[in-house]
């Protein structure tokens, strides 16, 4: 991937997320409460934390994008840069890969082999999904 600062990181999530906020804006609905997840980029000893804050009633919620890993998120997403990028083109079905498409099937299998490490996956299947869909480039 060739990031060689922690900016690089961050401004490619931040993009992320902002246009698929552009693309579907409802996906700011569905933050309930407040979370986080981390993303480690393990080859390049980097890591940026994406925090999902509630909106007040029906009002859509924030999202911020900020450089390091907090300690308290409840998702922890480790892999090396490519894998990272990987996820976000992979295809989703109900917020998670989808195993009928190759690239969702490949997401899975580097997710058994812990080429791809989720922490907080089956605890917090929730904040998962959103993170999902939140970095989805589809």
């Amino acid at each position: 991937m060739g990031m060689t600062e922690p900016a690089g990181l961050r401004d490619l999530v931040e993009g992320l997320v902002e246009a698929n906020l552009v693309r579907v804006p409802d996906r700011a609905l569905q933050i309930r409460h407040r979370e986080a997840a981390s993303l480690v980029a393990t080859d390049a000893d980097l890591a940026v934390t994406i925090q999902m804050l509630p909106g007040a009633f029906h009002a859509p919620g924030s999202i911020l994008v900020h450089d390091g890993e907090d300690p308290w998120a409840e998702v922890v997403v480790r892999a090396e840069s490519a894998g990272l990028l990987e996820l976000a083109a992979t295809p989703l079905r109900f917020g998670l890969p989808d195993v009928l498409t190759p690239d969702g099937r490949e997401v899975v299998r580097q997710l058994f082999t812990r080429e791809i490490r989720v922490q907080g996956l089956v605890r917090h299947l929730g904040t998962v999904r959103r993170l999902s869909m939140l970095l989805s480039a589809r």
